[in-house]
């Protein structure tokens, strides 16, 4: 069967007279009058095409035509079409070609949902981004529109807040009336819902009985829904309670930005960061070149340029004091208090939902939803204390108290104790916290057995690169200490991670650390080996190449020969004398490519240690 990345590739592949023909063919099918299965079919997959590669598309003027009229115009098509027809356009946008410019009368209000998609795509870099935030504020604020139409604008807005210009006509009242509207979907939305209908909505019957939404543990829900309550038929409002929760983070730290005078980033609350895992084999490793890491470690300019997005976030304002002089006009007393009302909402929705995760906690692929509102979560309180810190005495103390559950239970996903360490490091000097267990357990332990992991180890990597500088200046000592630990993730994946451990590597190296660090780089290639072999011992291989490899791994007299290698901490010893026995016990691993590539990257790694140990305080060399 073949696999998505298989389809994209064959569409990718679609080309020149064939993708002409492809589109001469929806172009005949649109200009039928009869749109049914055969024209939706062939708009998916022509939406396929066109986002698929990187590359404009060129089709024919009269499909843009086309494809606009499906949009624009009602009696043009189904619902389903139409929404294909748009999400075309959104792909092939900004063009010249498409004339969706504005909403200027008479345009329908149903038209609307399928027509903003594509004015965001071609507004976009215009300069008319304002205008369209002051469209779809009215749209969300004002009463008589569909809450179809209020679905579709906040998603939109959540698109385009982050842009430096997006809000620049927005009021101190816009921003009161859409604190308070968004406020009201969190708290208000419908506990009870309608079964799923056994075939359309719109069926003929009567009176649909309405149902008490569900706990993700089956229980009857409290009287405040979020994202995780369970029921047939989500009605409007509880859609839009969702697309709020999604819409909390970004809107946070862009408003807080503009209230302190600093200009929003394109995107504020993620990073884009470029990382070779995008490309990485099924296995984790690759026999391919390594330039990138060569340009890197040529310049050696090696400390971290990313940096924590809340990093950038500057201190909150002031509070004005109890019985102060402050003086406030009426305007923006009420903004202030639309926000704290907003602010009070938010974190009582997010402890909600962590509360409903503690009634079944994800343990599980299968559990994605709630994996999800988890991190999700702890990111909006994440932000919410970072800019208003008087919350924390709210929201520590239930973070602190899961994570304590959470890392007693080793079925427990450990990216989520690495999110809630993240949440209880940026905090911990607030409510006076001591992390040397959580650095212990996350570090030691968890990545000790999870190295494998691939989503856990690009997000460990992801952390120590992002707070690098914080970490170095930490007590525990988190790189000089777990150092052997974390070279477990490049050496399972090492051209991977190649890039990011150079960086990494000046932070490993201490006075008392650097000749362990040494002999731990010359050794990679025999780490990779070694816990290749364990994993083929834990998984019970019974291929015969690696059958003698397998046997001295579980020889009792090997054992701490390998322990040696499998150490959590720094500190144990540099190096071993029986080297020569090892390479003789792994020599059938010699060929691997998880071994090759720990080989090809480790004259990189030694050539970074020497100009770390250079850079060391007295070691004789400014």
């Amino acid at each position: 069967m073949a696999t998505k990345g298989d389809l994209y590739q064959q569409a990718r592949s679609v080309d020149g007279k064939d993708f002409d023909d492809w589109v001469q063919l929806v172009q005949n099918t649109l200009q039928l009058n009869d749109r049914g299965q055969q024209c939706l079919t062939l708009l998916r997959q022509l939406c396929v095409f066109v986002s698929v590669t990187k590359y404009s598309r060129n089709l024919a003027p009269t499909l843009y035509a086309l494809l606009q009229n499906v949009v624009l115009e009602p009696e043009q098509g189904p619902p389903r079409i139409r929404l294909m027809a748009s999400c075309i356009l959104r792909e092939l946008c900004p063009s010249d070609n498409i004339a969706v410019k504005d909403f200027n009368p008479p345009v329908e209000e149903s038209n609307i949902p399928y027509m903003l998609p594509v004015l965001l795509a071609q507004t976009n870099g215009r300069g008319r981004i304002s205008q369209l935030a002051l469209e779809i504020f009215r749209w969300l604020t004002e009463t008589g529109y569909e809450e179809e139409l209020c679905l579709v604008a906040l998603s939109s807005l959540y698109a385009i807040c982050s842009h430096k210009r997006a809000l620049e006509k927005f009021s101190e009242d816009h921003f009161r009336a859409l604190n308070l509207q968004m406020m009201g979907w969190l708290k208000q939305a419908n506990c009870s819902s309608a079964q799923m209908p056994s075939s359309s909505i719109f069926s003929a019957g009567g009176k649909k009985q309405m149902f008490p939404v569900k706990e993700i543990d089956g229980s009857v829900s409290q009287n405040l829904f979020t994202l995780l309550s369970i029921g047939g038929y989500y009605s409007s409002d509880q859609l839009l309670n969702i697309h709020v929760f999604s819409f909390l983070r970004r809107w946070t730290l862009v408003t807080h930005m503009m209230r302190v005078g600093v200009a929003p980033s394109p995107a504020p609350d993620y990073k884009d960061m470029e990382r070779s895992v995008s490309c990485q084999s099924r296995d984790g490793f690759r026999s391919t070149s390594v330039t990138s890491a060569f340009n890197v470690a040529g310049s050696l300019g090696l400390q971290s340029s990313l940096s924590n997005p809340l990093s950038s976030i500057p201190n909150p304002l002031p509070a004005t004091p109890l019985g102060g002089t402050t003086q406030q006009t009426p305007m923006a007393s009420l903004v202030g208090r639309a926000r704290q009302q907003l602010r009070e909402a938010v974190v009582q929705y997010c402890l909600r939902v962590l509360d409903q995760c503690e009634r079944k906690p994800p343990k599980t692929a299968e559990d994605d939803l709630a994996l999800a509102c988890l991190y999700e979560c702890i990111a909006i309180l994440d932000v919410q204390c970072t800019v208003h810190r008087g919350l924390l005495s709210a929201v520590f103390p239930t973070c602190k108290k899961m994570y304590t559950r959470w890392a007693q239970d080793s079925a427990v996903i450990p990216n989520l104790l690495l999110v809630m360490v993240k949440f209880l490091v940026r905090h911990s000097d607030s409510e006076v916290f001591d992390m040397q267990a959580p650095f212990e357990n996350i570090f030691g332990r968890v990545l000790g057995s999870q190295f494998a992991n691939f989503s856990f180890a690009f997000d460990t990597v992801d952390y120590l690169l992002e707070n690098q500088e914080a970490l170095c200046r930490h007590s525990t000592a988190i790189f000089t200490r777990f150092f052997p630990n974390f070279l477990k993730i490049l050496a399972w994946a090492p051209v991977t991670y190649v890039t990011e451990f150079l960086q990494l590597l000046p932070s490993f190296i201490s006075t008392s650390t650097a000749l362990e660090v040494l002999h731990s780089l010359l050794d990679l290639p025999c780490l990779a080996a070694i816990l290749q072999v364990q994993q083929l011992c834990q998984d019970g291989s019974t291929k015969p190449v690696y059958a003698c490899c397998m046997a001295a791994f579980q020889e009792t007299s090997n054992k701490l020969l390998f322990r040696h290698y499998l150490r959590l901490e720094s500190g144990r010893g540099d190096t071993i004398d029986r080297l020569g026995l090892l390479h003789q016990l792994l020599g059938d691993l010699s060929q691997h490519p998880r071994v090759n590539g720990a080989a090809e990257i480790t004259p990189l790694l030694l050539r970074c240690w020497v100009w770390g140990r250079v850079k060391m305080p007295g070691s004789g060399e400014e």
